[in-house]
Formats: structure tokens, C-alpha cells, sequence
């Protein structure tokens, strides 16, 4: 890792790993940036939950590429996009006023959605193994599992033997190497 790269209320700003700050980008082209996710082409993705949109930006100048999204519910709309995730040429977006995650290729062409009747307020989303993960429903969290294709596998339920929550208000979620969820 060579730069920090943090989410403002209005922009994005870029720190050294020693905590040097190097240099702030888009500023006046989004709203309320949220989620963030770099290609491994150096291409810069960013949620707007303001604008309710997807943004793309072109390292290592911070230029901004394109962005695809208005308030809705129809291709290429959003409602409250959070947290984001790249890979293997796909982009997830975790369309938490839609109850779905979004995916599109990196040029932000709708590819299709990932989304079930017990899924609800998806915050964020993570792919690994072939497999989605995506967190929903931060006061009584649930982790749905998705194949690549968008099929539903299982839900991992929160909750202990007697039915109380084991996790609460979880907003965000990371897989380690050997798959475990953190």
C-alpha cells in the first residue's frame, strides 16, 4: 500500500501510509461520497448517497471518467448507494433504498441485480471464492450469500440458539483469507 485514501463529507482526500497528506479530489462533482473501491486498472469507484449515483475517477490524476445513476428504482438508478466492491471486472453496489446490490462491469453498463424477498437495506457488499456477501438490515444484521450468476445460496442469521442478535447496528463487514467474516 503506498497512499490512504479516506471519504470525506464532500470529497476524498489521500494520505501517505505515514499520514502525510498528499492531495484532495472531487470536490464539487459529488455530494455525499460513501463507498470506495480502486480497480486493479487504477480506476477509482465512489458512492454518492447524495446524488444517489456511481462515480469513476482515473488514478493517478483523480480525473473523473463518467458516472451512471439518478434517484430511482429502474437500470441505473439508486437509492442510497453505500459501500461498493470491485472485482474480476464487475462493480457491487449496495443499493440500500432498493433492497439490492447492483452490479455492473467497469464501465458502469447495468449487469444485473442481486437481490431476494429477505434481503432488506443491503449497507455492504464483499465478493470472494465466486461468492457475494452482503450485509443487510444493520439493526438486526443478516449476511446473504450469492453465487456470481445471482443465485441465492443461504442467509447467515445473526443470532444465537434463543434468538437474540449476536451482532448489532453492523454497518460493514470484512472476509479474511480463510473465508472468516470479521
Amino acid at each position: 500500500v503506498t497512499n490512504l485514501v479516506l471519504v470525506g463529507s464532500s470529497n476524498i482526500s489521500v494520505f501517505s501510509v505515514t499520514g502525510e497528506y498528499i492531495d484532495r479530489f472531487c470536490e464539487g462533482v459529488v455530494g455525499g461520497p460513501c463507498g470506495i473501491a480502486i480497480s486493479e486498472g487504477n480506476t477509482v469507484f465512489v458512492s454518492d448517497i447524495e446524488l444517489d449515483c456511481v462515480h469513476k475517477f482515473k488514478l493517478p490524476t483523480f480525473q473523473s471518467v463518467s458516472k451512471v445513476g439518478k434517484e430511482g428504482n429502474g437500470v441505473g438508478e439508486f437509492r442510497y448507494p453505500l459501500n461498493l466492491t470491485v472485482t474480476d471486472g464487475c462493480v457491487y453496489v449496495a443499493d440500500h433504498g432498493n433492497h439490492r446490490v447492483a452490479v455492473m462491469d467497469t464501465e458502469l453498463k447495468h449487469r444485473n441485480y442481486l437481490t431476494h424477498q429477505t434481503m432488506t437495506s443491503p449497507f455492504d457488499v464483499k465478493v470472494n471464492n465466486n461468492k457475494v456477501y452482503v450485509l443487510s438490515d444493520k439493526d438486526s444484521p443478516c449476511l446473504h450469500v450469492f453465487s456470481l450468476t445471482g443465485e441465492k445460496i443461504r442467509s447467515l442469521i445473526t443470532c444465537d440458539k434463543d434468538g437474540n442478535a449476536q451482532v448489532r447496528r453492523c454497518e460493514s463487514f470484512c472476509l479474511d483469507k480463510k473465508q472468516n467474516i470479521l
